[in-house]
Formats: C-alpha cells, sequence, structure tokens
C-alpha cells in the first residue's frame, strides 16, 4: 500500500509519520511539502494556485490514495473530482456534525474560514455553527512555539465553548491543543486521526 500525503507545514510530516506507522505499519508513505502553496493562497486566495496544486498532486505518481494536510486548500481537492485524493477535513466534519446543531468551528488561519465552514454544511445544512478565530495562533505556529501555540489554541477555545455541542478543532495542527481541553463536557474533535482512517479504507478498497 502506497500513500501519499501532501503538506503546507513541516510540522504535519511526525504527525502523520507516526499515525500510518500506528495504524498501517507496512504502508509506504511519502510525505512532500509545499509551504508555497499555502503562503501564495493567503495572498491571492486558493484560485491562484489551483494548477500549481493540480500539478503537485499529479507528480506524486502512482499511489493508492493521496491526502492533502492543508485545510485551506480543501476545496482544490473536491475540484480534482478523483476518489483517490482526500482532502483531510472531509471525515472530521461528517463526524461533527452528527453531534448537535451548535458546533464551535475554531480555527487559527482566516483563509481556511470559507473552506472549513462550506464543508461542515456540506456534510448537514441544518447546522448552525459558531467559526471561531484563535487570534494570536498563527504568528506562534509560523515561528515554530508549538507549545505557545498549543496553549493558545486552548485558552481561546475553552472561552468560546460555552453553549456549544462539539468543538471542531479545523486544521490538523490544532490537534497539539486537545490534551488540553480534554476536561470540557463537550466532545473535542481533530482531524489527523479520522483523515488517516478515511486515507487508509481508501488505499484498501
Amino acid at each position: 500500500m502506497r500513500i501519499a500525503c501532501l503538506h503546507t507545514a513541516q510540522v504535519h510530516v511526525a504527525t502523520f509519520s507516526d499515525l500510518f506507522a500506528d495504524k498501517a505499519p507496512d504502508a509506504q508513505v511519502v510525505h512532500v511539502v509545499r509551504e508555497d502553496l499555502l503562503a501564495r493562497a493567503q495572498v491571492g486566495g486558493i484560485s491562484a494556485v489551483a494548477e500549481m496544486f493540480a500539478d503537485v498532486i499529479a507528480a506524486l505518481g502512482e499511489t493508492d490514495a493521496i491526502l492533502c494536510t492543508c485545510s485551506t486548500l480543501g476545496p482544490l481537492v473536491d475540484q480534482l473530482q478523483n476518489p483517490k485524493v482526500i482532502r483531510i477535513d472531509r471525515p472530521l466534519m461528517e463526524v461533527a456534525a452528527t453531534l448537535g446543531t451548535k458546533p464551535l468551528l475554531a480555527i487559527y488561519l482566516e483563509s481556511t474560514r470559507a473552506a472549513s465552514l462550506s464543508l461542515l454544511m456540506e456534510a448537514d445544512a441544518a447546522i448552525a455553527p459558531t467559526v471561531h478565530l484563535c487570534d494570536g495562533a498563527w504568528g506562534l505556529f509560523e515561528s515554530g512555539d508549538m507549545a505557545g501555540f498549543a496553549d493558545a489554541v486552548a485558552t481561546s477555545v475553552r472561552k468560546a465553548s460555552v453553549g456549544h455541542n462539539c468543538v471542531i478543532l479545523a486544521q490538523a495542527s490544532m490537534r497539539v491543543a486537545e490534551p488540553a481541553l480534554r476536561d470540557l463536557k463537550i466532545p473535542v474533535l481533530s482531524s489527523p486521526a479520522l483523515a488517516a482512517d478515511r486515507v487508509i479504507g481508501v488505499a484498501l478498497s
């Protein structure tokens, strides 16, 4: 089984290497990091990188499944209409949509807002999510301060979570805040493990 991962941050390589080593130890996993895709999308929108994104996916060659771990680029995955290419947050949103009508959709990058909200509403148009931007977290992530990033996300989410059915940590890197939120009385969901399970299922199909 051959799986390819397209990341826009180096930090995701270790996360998904560990997940696949645990869930599919015999899989051959290839990681490609293209920080420039996210950087350009933040400036010009995802349409500005659509062609480049498609070229990167095509260059991954013969694989059983491909995972794009960047939520901002998720709509470009959908545009490919290739069942073997998975956007990281689709399994997450599908699960979240079953947990009540008032989820808190937490993000830390404004460029992710539209893509994440659209996907959640696609999963269930009847829900009424609150989109919460974790101010200041992006700078910590960008500087490599993952402990500070995790604390900033957890603190921000905790304050905003009152009155909601669940918390959706919309971007893969927000997973590091989960341990600090375990005492919340509502489910806290992140995308990496759910996405890994989906990718393995696709690769085996």
